[in-house]
């Protein structure tokens, strides 16, 4: 692989962006016939084709979806280096780029932040993106995050990603309150119909998480939303009750804002860093091995006030 030029992988990011052959080529400023041969020329450097070309938009290939990650750090070295040597403000400093999901992303990445980033906070720049879970799980599959901090997926439990197990968290039934930390809302009666609901998605993961485990709480269900904070914004205003991960509840147990009713068990979840197989920058694997050394993280949630 001595002879991969650095055109052919700006060429096979830009046909992995838009997975149309003539557009990439045109983006290239290069005709499509050329684009065509640059492609397959990079394809026979690997010994691996990169891109179905039978189906419309292009798709590419396992290889071609691990090559996107290497290709990126490739070409984001040689672009750094440029900028050291040319005496660039920027030299020595690389973007790490991050998908979490929004619950993560608020209240436990700070927590990372300070032990993994401030040390190097002269040589790295984050680039963090909260999501949905499935949109993470797509921009990790399209190479263009570095790591994704999650839930367990079993896709990403397997090769070609690797995983770092962070913790285990729980999903808590919680009532809003009167102030007092008395319970506004109690599910300890036989007749629990009117009690009202704030239900997650189906298609959201904890929606999915909550449908697997049978644990709707009642079926006045008076809304629905994928966002965590949208349902305890609900929750904290008496609209009704809810299922709640620890990491975002517990400022307002403390407060007695929020109330844990005890009348359901709580649900466990497992939380994961995922990256690809494939060699990152240096940076990133510096990185990842520290996250290897201090997870899983004991007291990931902190004691929560149950009661």
């Amino acid at each position: 692989m001595n002879n991969i030029e650095t055109k052919w992988l700006k060429d096979f990011l830009a046909l992995s962006d838009v997975r149309s052959f003539s557009q990439a080529a045109e983006i290239r400023n290069v005709t499509q016939p050329a684009f065509s041969r640059r492609i397959k020329s990079l394809e026979s450097e690997l010994g691996v084709e990169l891109v179905f070309r039978g189906k419309t938009p292009i798709e590419l290939t396992v290889a071609g979806r691990q090559f996107k990650s290497t290709a990126i750090s490739i070409l984001g070295q040689l672009e750094e280096e440029a900028n050291r040597l040319s005496g660039s403000l920027s030299r020595g400093c690389h973007t790490v780029r991050l998908s979490a999901v929004h619950s993560i992303a608020i209240t436990l990445l700070p927590k990372l932040h300070e032990s993994l980033f401030k040390p190097r906070q002269n040589s790295t720049r984050l680039a963090v993106v909260a999501n949905e879970v499935k949109d993470g799980v797509d921009l990790l599959v399209d190479g263009k995050c570095d790591f994704l901090f999650s839930f367990y997926e079993d896709k990403l439990q397997v090769s070609p990603y690797r995983s770092i197990y962070l913790g285990k968290s729980y999903l808590y039934c919680v009532s809003g309150t009167d102030g007092k930390g008395n319970p506004l809302f109690s599910l300890d009666n036989d007749d629990n119909a009117q009690v009202p609901c704030l239900d997650y998605t189906p298609e959201s993961y904890m929606g999915r998480i909550i449908q697997r485990n049978n644990a709707q709480l009642t079926q006045n269900s008076i809304c629905s939303a994928s966002m965590t904070n949208f349902i305890k914004a609900l929750a904290l205003n008496g609209q009704g009750v809810c299922w709640l991960p620890d990491y975002s509840i517990r400022k307002e147990l403390e407060e007695k804002k929020l109330v844990i009713l005890t009348e359901r068990k709580p649900i466990a979840m497992e939380l994961y860093i995922y990256r690809y197989h494939t060699r990152l920058h240096e940076t990133c694997e510096t990185i990842w091995n520290e996250l290897k050394q201090i997870c899983p993280i004991k007291d990931l949630c902190g004691t929560l006030l149950v009661g």
